[in-house]
């Protein structure tokens, strides 16, 4: 992670910690989380499932607890829920909006 809080996409692997970056503002909208970006006015909506990540992006979990605790409160398989979370994570990343702390 650097200075700013983000980190390069390709960083985000089953052991890393993912961390939700503390310049993120965040609304509940029908049902639906709306991350904003305020340095640049860019937002971004998650569904059920993307915003329980979000809730989970501590930088205490790995990402590998990510997908078992999504696993276990979803009742999906373990091979999709890794592709979907780490997918998010790193389009998250892309975006600035989380960082790891290892």
């Amino acid at each position: 992670m650097n200075d700013r809080g983000d980190c390069d996409a390709d960083m985000i692997v089953p052991e890393s910690r993912p961390v939700k970056s503390a310049a993120v503002l965040t609304q509940e909208v029908s049902g639906t989380l709306v991350l904003l970006r305020p340095d640049d006015g860019q937002y971004y909506a998650l569904d059920e499932v993307g915003s329980r990540v979000w809730t989970l992006c501590t930088g205490t979990r790995s990402v590998a607890d990510l997908v078992d605790t999504i696993c276990q409160e979803f009742d999906a398989p373990v091979e999709r829920v890794t592709g979907d979370v780490m997918g998010l994570l790193r389009e998250l990343a892309d975006e600035r909006l989380v960082g790891t702390t290892a």
